[in-house]
């Protein structure tokens, strides 16, 4: 009887555990990846912090207006293998990105997309592999 219970107790601990492991990544529901939106901006901010780091950018219109934008990257901790660093972008910086839209209708944030680079006043940083920094 009493390894029964060691054996319900320790199914219960994993079916819970992975309940949250699950409920993290919402990435297909939150991003549309069938869409790219390429954009020319200027870096307001880089947060380098768990789960994913953020970078916080500035478009220009054709007629002057700015526009608020915001790009999920990767943890920092993938990041930095790939040679990033907390300090790879500032307020300031001009960049061309790739972001996969948000699917909430005039949301202006996007998921990085990794399979296009990023450029850093125009040189490259984030190659098409997604992992590499030149």
């Amino acid at each position: 009887m009493k390894s029964k219970l060691v054996w319900v107790a320790l199914i219960l601990a994993i079916v819970a555990s992975s309940r949250a492991m699950l409920a993290h990544h919402g990435t297909n529901i939150s991003y549309d990846e069938k869409k790219s939106i390429k954009f020319e901006g200027t870096v307001t901010e880089f947060r380098w912090a768990n789960p994913h780091a953020q970078i916080y950018f500035d478009v220009k219109d054709a007629k002057d207006s700015v526009a608020h934008w915001g790009g999920e990257l990767n943890s920092p901790g993938v990041l930095s293998k790939a040679g990033w660093s907390r300090r790879t972008f500032k307020a300031g910086d001009m960049i061309t990105i790739t972001l996969h839209p948000s699917r909430v209708e005039g949301a202006t944030v996007g998921l990085v997309d990794r399979s296009q680079p990023i450029f850093l006043n125009g040189k490259e940083v984030l190659g098409s592999g997604g992992n590499s920094i030149d």
